[in-house]
């Protein structure tokens, strides 16, 4: 009987626990957008501690951002999105793991994330700052997105 008591215990101290830390996870003020931009992934080469791409480009697509996103105590605004080749950009994640690459969006390189496993799914964000992000989406009132973190 104080086995079962002990057991019943602990399985609901876990459950406690487990639901505190679901509900004290932080989410991301999100903000709706409908824009379409172009995305281009290159290899990248460093030199005197300059990151410089190399052509041609690895892959380049249009791609649709449909949200952008802001987590608590982050500067940055995380701008989501999935390119539909996945079977290329995933036989670039896995050919540069360990790397960097760089990520051009319109034509600007925005980020040379280092590749840190393969991505199969497309899945890829860029962090942008506020001019970078009021350049890309001219109509976003950055202040909403900051005071709106949850």
């Amino acid at each position: 009987m104080r086995t079962r008591n002990s057991i019943v215990s602990f399985l609901l101290a876990s459950l406690v626990g487990i639901l505190a830390i679901a509900c004290s996870a932080k989410t991301p003020a999100k903000v709706s957008v409908d824009k379409d931009l172009s995305v281009a992934i290159y290899s990248t080469t460093e030199r005197a501690g300059s990151i410089d791409t190399v052509s041609p480009c690895l892959l380049t697509e249009p791609v649709h951002i449909s949200e952008l996103l802001r987590y608590p105590d982050d500067n940055g605004i995380t701008m989501p999105f999935t390119l539909s080749n996945t079977a290329k950009y995933a036989e670039i994640t896995e050919d540069n793991l360990e790397k960097r690459i760089a990520i051009s969006v319109n034509g600007k390189v925005l980020s040379t994330p280092i590749v840190k496993m393969k991505i199969e799914n497309g899945a890829c964000s860029v962090i942008l700052d506020e001019k970078q992000t009021t350049d890309l989406f001219p109509t976003i009132n950055i202040e909403d997105l900051k005071s709106t973190s949850r």
